[in-house]
């Protein structure tokens, strides 16, 4: 084989995963090389709410919280639900916070605690904490990115995504903080990006500082395989393709496979969904390891996979194509309702939504939940809005119908008119002291904080009685954390059909399947795993 160019390790993707294994890998003197088959560099993480979920850490400790292994374990143990084994669970646990002082010690990421957000299922699952395992990215001065100022990602679904902070959200919600929305002017002008965008940044410029060779638009399109083991991988740069030796190793972080339907439909038994992350993910880390035997491997059932509910917005277009946003249930005046009219979940709480929409009952009734539709009245749109609509602003052309009357608006998207006017009747009557007997919207603390409105007695609550009323179709939305990736080892190395380690190959992030975790989901934990799995990778490619 003869070689255009030789680096110690190659990382394909430029998310959290591939910048944690380049950053590590550089940092003990490796030449490094990522690749980004996007025009723009962060990856999907860049995009999210930057969150890192995990156990006990040294930033929580600084803060005063405490917390223990036992406890974290006993929380994840319970919500994977049997799709994890202890030892992968015990890696995730203390290696997390080991790669988590890492990169604030020694790469120099400045990181801080998220005060008084819960676990999702706190205090419901035991082991579950009031607060202390979510983190994120202090502010970050996009000035330091220079010229890649524009190459790095900020969200497209809107400033908010990208210059506010968790911790500001949580402190408004709670009565501790300013309007979010002052804190995002504030950044803005100061040009401090936050959230996965800040936290993007601020890898990239410590990988430039490190000498660390990054290429956007720069897909992998194979892997080289000698002996078994992984020796190198071609690129197309500017349409040319190129051979890359990799000395210690390739990475895979590439994300998930959003936009491969084949894949959603096979790993996720999704026949139809959307998804928010860039086109560019594809599912290629699956084809490229195809190449040295390995086999994607499921990690949990797909109702198991933290795959929203969102909808559809016709009118807007993002990255090329009609957009669709996520949904977090939960604000007040709606409700979410089958065919037959009927609440069927905790409709303040998005787990608990996008499960029962996947409940299969039989041949006769299929999919008793799906379709479904969020259902709301004008108090919804003057108040609180939906986006991308602000509040007081009118939906975007095509993504609601709109009627005078409960019945007339059944009738025209398909619901049952006397089960919603039942339905509707029924939750209004709950509106008035705020308790939900049915499906106990608004007792989780999580769900209160991040979609209710504090100023109400049930923070989740208030009637739909303002016409006209509207309704809005589900749709499920990946957000680039998949059912299926590929099976690594405790160290990242990736497992062939065999079981055995492939010379040469790691996978970070959500390239890799979630066999440390397994069923459950917590925000955060995906971005934890693209770090600890990238720490790791290039701990063991450089010869630990």
């Amino acid at each position: 084989m003869k070689w255009d160019e030789e680096f110690d390790v190659v990382c394909v993707g430029s998310g959290l995963g591939g910048l944690s294994a380049a950053l590590t890998a550089a940092q003990r003197d490796a030449k490094v090389l990522v690749v980004e088959k996007f025009e723009l560099l962060g990856g999907v993480q860049a995009l999210s709410s930057g969150q890192l979920w995990l156990g006990p850490n040294h930033l929580a400790e600084e803060a005063g919280i405490e917390d223990s292994d036992e406890k974290v374990h006993g929380y994840l143990t319970q919500i994977s639900q049997g799709f994890s084994d202890d030892e992968r669970r015990k890696v995730f646990i203390e290696r997390s916070r080991e790669a988590v002082r890492y990169f604030t010690d020694v790469i120099g990421l400045e990181m801080m605690v998220v005060k008084g957000l819960p676990d999702y299922y706190y205090p419901a699952v035991p082991g579950g904490a009031a607060e202390g395992r979510y983190i994120e990215i202090k502010p970050f001065d996009e000035k330091r990115l220079g010229a890649l100022k524009d190459k790095v990602l900020t969200s497209p679904y809107g400033d908010g995504y990208s210059y506010t902070t968790s911790n500001e959200f949580v402190a408004m919600q709670t009565g501790k903080g300013e309007f979010v929305g002052d804190c995002l002017q504030r950044h803005l002008a100061a040009g401090e990006r936050c959230a996965g965008a800040g936290l993007a940044a601020a890898q990239i410029v410590a990988a430039v500082e490190r000498g660390i060779d990054i290429r956007a638009s720069t897909p992998a399109t194979a892997l080289h395989i000698e002996d078994g083991a992984v020796v190198g991988v071609t690129i197309e740069q500017d349409g040319v393709a190129k051979n890359i030796r990799a000395k210690l190793g390739v990475v895979l972080a590439m994300g998930g496979y959003d936009w491969n339907k084949a894949y959603v439909r096979a790993f996720d038994a999704m026949p139809d969904s959307g998804t928010m992350a860039p086109p560019s993910v594809t599912g290629d880390h699956f084809r490229l390891a195809a190449k040295a035997g390995v086999i994607p491997m499921p990690a949990r059932a797909p109702a198991q996979s933290p795959i929203f509910v969102g909808y559809k917005v016709p009118s807007e277009m993002i990255y090329g194509h009609v957009s669709y946003r996520m949904w977090l249930p939960g604000t007040p005046h709606n409700i979410a309702v089958n065919r037959a009219g009927e609440r069927f979940s905790n409709d303040s709480f998005y787990p608990d939504v996008a499960t029962r929409v996947c409940r299969f009952d039989g041949q006769e009734d299929g999919l008793v939940n799906w379709p479904a539709w969020i259902v709301f009245d004008q108090n919804l749109v003057d108040k609180y809005g939906m986006q991308p609509a602000w509040p007081g602003q009118p939906l975007p052309e095509g993504m609601a119908e709109s009627a005078d009357t409960l019945a007339e608006l059944a009738v025209k998207v398909g619901i049952d008119p006397a089960g919603l006017e039942a339905t509707v009747e029924r939750y209004n009557g709950f509106c008035d002291d705020g308790v939900d007997p049915d499906f106990g919207r608004g007792t989780n603390p999580w769900g209160r904080i991040m979609t209710g409105d504090p100023r109400l007695p049930n923070p989740n609550m208030a009637k739909l009685e303002k016409a006209p009323f509207y309704a809005v179709k589900l749709e499920r939305v990946d957000m680039g954390v998949p059912t299926a990736g590929l099976p690594i080892d405790t160290s990242g190395q990736v497992l062939n059909a065999e079981g055995e380690p492939v010379q040469g190959l790691y996978a970070a992030g959500n390239s890799a399947a979630w066999l440390d975790i397994g069923g459950g989901y917590n925000s955060g934990i995906s971005n934890t795993r693209g770090m600890l799995y990238g720490y790791l990778a290039a701990l063991s490619m450089t010869g630990q």
